[in-house]
């Protein structure tokens, strides 16, 4: 199976709104690095800044900050790649700032120490606003004049204004053999707009290239939400907008998940990863993933096939018909509501559905079901990694299931213990199953 490497943007896909990772993510990011999932980060921020609103995140590889100007290693921040901005350019920029008017917050290395220059006499209200909140930087360095300005091995510009004001650069530079010129709109600041020069030797997609190489991974698989997240789509074998991106990068992604405010990287990957986790050497060639609402009617079937045939085995006639008498007589709406509401994941191979499974908020293991064809080929352990996953991410302390007759060595296998055997009406049916639990976080 593909060795995958998985890399996420910050701000507006695996950050939340308020700029933090949430306990959530936190703990199923933790858990998966843990167990050996490739995991990491390329972010426009450096990486002072992407320290502070990752704390607590596991960091077992290398980093991508500065939109992959460098790659960064461990507490010490080895710098493993960097992409400086080549002297040539650097003489064009200034000239162009000179005659534009504009002063930039320049990114440099100034004896091997990465600095922060500016103006305090030239500064606009948005890098006035960024120099007050990241006081007791020590990277930041006030100077006096443009020969204080551009100083040391410079690898970053960024200027901050209203668009109108950096539209101009922007275009002019759009074309550039040796830089890559990015104006975007601040996510926590409408109206104020943000040009971010570095060279066009540095992207996320071309650290991410390096970093896939060095970690011997095959797979690439992406998130974002921004148009600087384009290029590292089209480098990924696999690409992931969150439900906030922007809409020509949902456009251009492979698929779009649930929103940052949903732990949406977090969602995905616990059903992806979760054939690998859970059976090693023997995944096969089925994947799981998150559900989506046109999933309903397949689903629906596989549930009614699955109890009238392999439940069939454990229960009579009388109680399948009671359990389910026909497709038609499942209750959409109500399936509907409650698949989306919990932590839903099914399995499929070349568009045919498996198998699928649910989790609510509270650790309940809802529903778990697999075809009848595919039944003993790991889909059910695939499946009960993720919804198990989904509750390590709640930080719940005890998982509870109710298992049929047919599902209840399944189950035991996995953990669960002190069944209680219940009786449940359906249909004027009495149909036995048993209640389980199991030790959460």
């Amino acid at each position: 199976m593909d060795k995958t490497l998985y890399v996420s943007d910050l701000d507006g896909t695996l950050l939340t709104p308020e700029e933090r990772i949430s306990p959530f993510t936190r703990r199923v990011v933790n858990s998966l690095a843990a167990q050996g999932v490739a995991f990491t980060y390329a972010t426009a921020r450096s990486q002072h800044s992407a320290d502070a609103v990752t704390a607590g995140l596991t960091k077992q590889l290398p980093v991508i900050v500065y939109n992959g100007v460098f790659v960064r290693q461990g507490e010490q921040r080895e710098t493993l790649l960097h992409r400086a901005i080549p002297s040539q350019a650097r003489e064009e920029l200034e000239n162009a700032f000179a005659q534009q008017g504009l002063f930039p917050l320049v990114y440099t290395l100034l004896d091997g120490v990465e600095r922060v220059l500016w103006r305090p006499d030239r500064e606009t209200p948005g890098v006035a606003h960024y120099v007050s909140t990241r006081q007791g930087d020590e990277r930041l360095l006030p100077v006096e004049d443009d020969r204080g300005l551009y100083q040391g091995e410079i690898f970053y510009y960024t200027l901050i204004g209203e668009r109108e004001q950096l539209q101009p650069l922007w275009q002019q530079l759009q074309g550039n053999p040796t830089l890559t010129a990015l104006l975007q709109e601040e996510l926590y600041r409408p109206g104020e707009y943000w040009l971010e020069i570095l060279s066009r030797e540095a992207s996320k997609a071309s650290a991410a290239r390096w970093l896939k190489q060095r970690l011997g991974c095959t797979r690439l698989v992406a998130f974002g939400d921004g148009l600087n997240d384009l290029p590292l789509f089209q480098e990924a074998q696999e690409s992931c907008a969150v439900e906030n991106a922007r809409p020509e990068v949902q456009a251009a992604a492979s698929q779009v998940i649930p929103g940052n405010e949903r732990d949406g990287v977090a969602r995905f990957l616990l059903a992806d990863t979760a054939p690998l986790l859970a059976l090693g050497d023997r995944a096969g060639a089925f994947r799981v993933r998150l559900y989506h609402p046109q999933d309903l009617e397949e689903l629906i079937r596989l549930f009614y096939e699955t109890v009238h045939t392999v439940n069939r085995q454990d229960y009579t006639q009388q109680e399948v018909d009671a359990w389910v008498p026909s497709v038609e007589s499942v209750d959409r709406a109500a399936w509907g509501e409650s698949l989306a509401a919990h932590f839903t994941v099914v399995a499929e191979q070349e568009g045919r559905l498996l198998g699928f499974g649910d989790m609510d908020d509270t650790g309940y293991l809802d529903r778990l079901y697999v075809h009848k064809d595919f039944q003993g080929r790991g889909v059910a352990s695939a499946l009960a990694q993720a919804l198990e996953g989904y509750a390590v991410g709640l930080g719940v302390k005890e998982l509870s299931v109710h298992a049929s007759r047919t599902a209840l060595p399944f189950f035991q296998g996995r953990g669960y213990v002190h069944p209680v055997a219940q009786k449940v009406l359906r249909r004027g049916v009495l149909l036995e199953n048993f209640r389980l639990t199991r030790p959460g976080a």
